[in-house]
């Protein structure tokens, strides 16, 4: 191992301790009983999340220092195995078999699922290698927290059955796709037209039949960005200079930025649009600065005087006509284009998760959201939309006197969630900073910028790098 590898991994062993001190001053405690899984409440603070999120980084990166070939392939074998160990668990419903507290004989969960008490061991202690079931004593199957959650949150099994059942199988016929199909992006020519030996798009399957919708939006629930994401992203922005702000709330009915802003910083006003069919019962209540409005997504922005706007854009399930991200993002581009023509010095800032540059975010953020790319490609020939793509939308939103640009932009390391600032600028400044722009995004990919935290002071000047 050279030099450099040596102190990359003395680095990641700082970031572990660092990480795992953050969690452990946090939860001394946690689940001291169930040594196998450390679960964090979900009103933990902010920064404990964040660290559990950095200790799976890092383990990650760690991985790929220090791991050989025969490590690599036995990865990949224990993973297959756990998949379809999970499956086969899902097939016969021996997760719920099993009491979540406690433990019971193996033989009267096999008798209840009708399966070989054999099988089942084997099973169960592939699946306890990965902190998911346990054998507390030799014949006895319990729960951990880990595999307990599969039980009473069903969305998540929805999820493996979706990974084991469609996304395995088709993955697999990827190359053969390329062979049949290779430059197609008809949503019938697919990888998983030929594993299903089907001539209808996913799409079309998913409207059909419930259960195969209900597991594909289980499993995006699960591969997207956290859901904190667009808030921790939004909160690291300096709002101190902002007398008053418009969120665009895009279909997320959650106030709990806004309150918690409202109450930093005396100053500032909201206005949340939420869609129509979003209930914000009481909502006017929770603070006095915090008014609530019903806006379709997409439609005219009405509030004229704001001195910002956010728009924040959830991934939502694709192939549903006038719902896929690149659909929605362009019509709120269209939306506010003439309030920021009104005032030049107006922003607007679209939060939204995009496939990241290479390298741009951790790697494990980045081999998540390129799944997401893969599979998309894999069941309909669709792809996650990317920076470059976002930019060019932005800049192709015009009038006859200028149009969009985007002047700045701020990403996170562990999250591939960004928030774009974007201003009109006529046509002679527009096409000036555009240049500027593509230059800066292509030479440096993740464009983190120190004037991107100030919003009142984000123009085409900024540095970029």
């Amino acid at each position: 191992m050279s030099a450099g590898n040596l102190g990359q991994l003395q680095s990641y062993v700082n970031e572990l301790s660092s990480a795992a001190k953050v969690i452990t001053d946090h939860c001394p405690d946690a689940n001291l009983n169930l040594a196998s899984h450390i679960s964090i409440p979900n009103n933990a603070p902010s920064e404990v999340h964040r660290a559990r999120r950095n200790l799976l980084a890092v383990t990650t990166r760690l991985q790929a220092l220090l791991a050989e070939p025969a490590d690599f392939i036995q990865q990949l074998a224990s993973q297959n195995q756990l998949l379809a160990c999970l499956q086969w668990l899902g097939e016969f419903q021996v997760l719920a078999y099993i009491p979540l507290n406690g433990s019971v004989p193996v033989k009267d969960i096999a008798e209840l699922a009708d399966v070989p008490e054999i099988t089942l061991c084997r099973v169960v202690r592939m699946m306890a290698t990965a902190g998911f079931l346990s054998e507390p004593q030799p014949g006895r199957i319990a729960h951990t927290a880990l595999s307990a959650q599969f039980v009473t949150k069903l969305s998540y099994l929805d999820a493996a059955m979706f990974l084991a059942e469609t996304a395995a199988p088709v993955s697999l016929k990827m190359g053969e796709a390329t062979r049949r199909f290779p430059c197609s992006n008809l949503p019938n020519e697919s990888a998983y037209s030929l594993a299903f030996s089907t001539s209808q798009p996913f799409q079309a399957i998913c409207r059909q039949k419930n259960k195969i919708s209900r597991q594909w939006s289980a499993y995006l629930q699960c591969a997207e960005d956290p859901a904190d994401s667009m808030t921790d992203i939004l909160g690291r922005l300096d709002w101190r200079n902002v007398r008053k702000a418009c969120m665009i709330d895009a279909g997320v009915s959650s106030t709990g930025m806004a309150m918690a802003l409202a109450e930093l910083y005396p100053g500032l006003h909201f206005v949340l649009q939420v869609s129509p069919e979003i209930s914000p019962n009481g909502t006017e209540d929770f603070h006095p600065r915090i008014e609530v409005q019903k806006r379709p997504s997409g439609s005219m922005q009405v509030v004229k005087d704001a001195a910002l706007y956010i728009v924040r854009l959830p991934t939502l399930s694709f192939g549903m006509s006038g719902h896929s991200l690149s659909d929605r993002a362009l019509a709120e581009l269209r939306a506010h284009l003439g309030v920021l023509r009104a005032d030049p010095s107006m922003k607007l800032i679209l939060v939204l998760c995009l496939l990241p540059e290479p390298g741009s975010v951790n790697a494990d953020v980045e081999a998540a959201a390129r799944a997401r790319d893969l599979c998309r490609l894999q069941l309909s020939n669709e792809q996650e939309m990317g920076v470059t793509e976002l930019v060019e939308m932005v800049n192709n939103v015009q009038d006859n006197m200028g149009g969009l640009v985007v002047v700045n932009k701020l990403n996170l390391r562990n999250s591939a969630t960004a928030a774009f600032a974007i201003q009109y600028q006529v046509n002679t400044t527009r096409m000036q900073g555009t240049q500027q722009g593509r230059t800066g995004f292509m030479r440096h990919g993740q464009m983190m910028n120190n004037g991107m935290n100030d919003l009142g002071n984000i123009d085409s000047g900024s540095n970029l790098a």
